[in-house]
């Protein structure tokens, strides 16, 4: 179905949704102080895990404090860690894979079996190791899963660098006498950058479970700041009478990532020519 100026809905349907998924976590998150009806560290000892209601419309927790307030500034810790995250990803595993493919030899075996050694752990188990060896903090969390992330990106820009490098146009760059850094940078860049964004769309839901997951087991944001992996942590513990602590952090994990599967899986529908019709 496409309109009279030739947008094709079908094609972009992935994209709007899970952009539209992806605009809600981030309104909420820049937005905090402004949306949240409380304050997150707010206590109401009075009121402690208290169901849903007109004044607290996704109940309290075990300290009075509001739910839905404390989930939204979760938000924040949630992308802040996941840009980071995915930056440092993006740009160590594309110069790294770029630099790989581009010289060859031993300057890409050396590059790549350091990728492979990166690459042969758990995520989640190198996250960890990784994060008892810097400390608990929330930037803390946020190298460690950069760090994660950059074996992934790395074979994708070397993948994509060793097809760009067959095309014509290289080859008449090397015989004008441009230099390395100018072709890596002027020619081969532009033209990888687009799987590079649909494996960072991915990434990037990647990173809000890996935040969780260490907050859950305590490595990352501490109390009483929140975060959807502590709320999950604290909410376990009181699942038989107030289980809503479990499941507002749940759902808001469940849209953010959502949005940013959708929105991954739709610009590669987009971007790839062998998926058109």
């Amino acid at each position: 179905m496409a309109t009279a100026a030739g947008f094709d809905f079908r094609r972009w349907r992935l994209v709007l949704l899970g952009g539209l998924l992806v605009g809600i976590v981030l309104f909420a998150a820049i937005f905090a102080p402004w949306v949240a009806p409380y304050s997150p560290f707010d206590l109401d000892v009075a009121k402690m895990l208290q169901g849903p209601s007109a004044a607290h419309w996704l109940g309290t927790d075990e300290l009075g404090r509001d739910v839905l307030s404390r989930a939204i500034y979760a938000a924040r810790i949630s992308m802040q860690v996941a840009l980071l995250a995915v930056t440092v990803g993006l740009v160590g595993g594309t110069l790294i894979g770029m630099t790989a493919a581009y010289f060859g030899g031993l300057v890409e075996q050396a590059l790549m079996r350091a990728m492979d050694l990166l690459f042969s752990f758990p995520a989640i188990l190198l996250a960890v190791v990784l994060m008892a060896s810097l400390g608990t903090s929330v930037l803390n969390a946020m190298i460690a899963i950069g760090i994660v992330f950059i074996p992934g990106f790395s074979r994708l820009a070397r993948a994509s660098t060793q097809a760009v490098l067959r095309q014509q146009y290289i080859e008449a760059a090397r015989s004008i006498g441009m230099s390395d850094i100018r072709i890596i940078f002027r020619e081969i860049l532009p033209n990888i950058t687009a799987p590079l964004m649909v494996e960072a769309a991915v990434a990037f839901a990647y990173a809000v479970l890996l935040e969780s997951a260490l907050s859950f087991l305590g490595l990352g944001a501490q109390p009483p700041d929140p975060s959807w992996g502590n709320m999950l942590s604290t909410g376990r513990g009181f699942m038989a009478q107030a289980p809503w602590l479990s499941i507002v952090p749940g759902m808001a994990m469940f849209i953010c990532v959502l949005g940013f599967n959708l929105l991954g899986d739709g610009l590669r529908d987009v971007t790839d020519p062998h998926m058109r019709e």
